[in-house]
């Protein structure tokens, strides 16, 4: 087995994407992409990105995705999914893009083990060091806009806006964690070093679901850079 070759947990947003750079800069050969999904709802769990546009957007990088269905099952899919991915793509470890809640680091290693795979945590930081991460990110070349943003914290205005220093400045003055950790807000990738097509968003609605206000995505084109 190639013990260089992994797959990453993906959500679309700027933590797996950071995750899926250092992966490729460190030498690892990475085989797939690996989404939480609701078939039933066609969205993704972690981000509520409709499929089609999750699978533009892997096209985009060049990378497969696989996409597995919770089916009401979220845990017990995703190990039975692993499981059978580390066959297909002979895979020694899955890569996720946590940065520094221990509990969730905890749950990823669980189910990677259980799935047989090594678990990898390449942008894993400590909490304070949100703000370094959220420097890094912005001096990286990629692009990603804000697709959910919590209602507690921002207003409607927020969703749709690109992640850069003026968002930073915001986030800085709520005094909440620069990288959105705790659920404040979620962002959506749509350019950058990997990506050999841009994604162009053409028509979109904001909504607000469950205490989250959410880009939904009407229109969306690739561009060839």
């Amino acid at each position: 087995m190639n013990n260089r070759k992994v797959a990453v947990s993906w959500s679309g947003g700027k933590d797996c994407c950071l995750a899926l750079d250092q992966l490729i800069k460190d030498g690892y050969e990475v085989a797939c992409l690996v989404s939480m999904v609701s078939k039933k709802d066609d969205r993704n769990h972690a981000h509520g990105t409709q499929l089609n546009f999750l699978q533009m957007q892997a096209d985009a990088i060049g990378i497969p995705l696989v996409m597995i269905d919770s089916a009401g099952q979220y845990e017990e899919s995703m190990i039975n999914g692993l499981k059978a991915i580390k066959e297909q793509f002979n895979l020694s470890s899955i890569a996720f893009g946590t940065l520094y809640v221990s509990e969730d680091r905890q749950w990823n290693e669980l189910v990677a083990s259980q799935a047989g795979l090594q678990a990898l945590f390449p942008v894993w930081i400590t909490k304070n060091e949100s703000i370094n991460l959220l420097n890094k990110w912005l001096m990286t070349g990629y692009n990603a806009i804000v697709c959910r943003a919590s209602e507690r914290i921002f207003d409607s205005s927020i969703v749709g806006r690109t992640l850069n220093v003026d968002l930073k400045e915001i986030f800085t003055s709520k005094e909440i964690c620069p990288m959105g950790e705790g659920g404040e807000y979620h962002t959506f990738v749509i350019d950058g070093p990997l990506f050999k097509e841009r994604l162009n968003i053409k028509d979109v609605k904001i909504i607000l679901n469950s205490g989250l206000w959410s880009l939904n995505i009407k229109e969306l084109h690739t561009v060839i850079k």
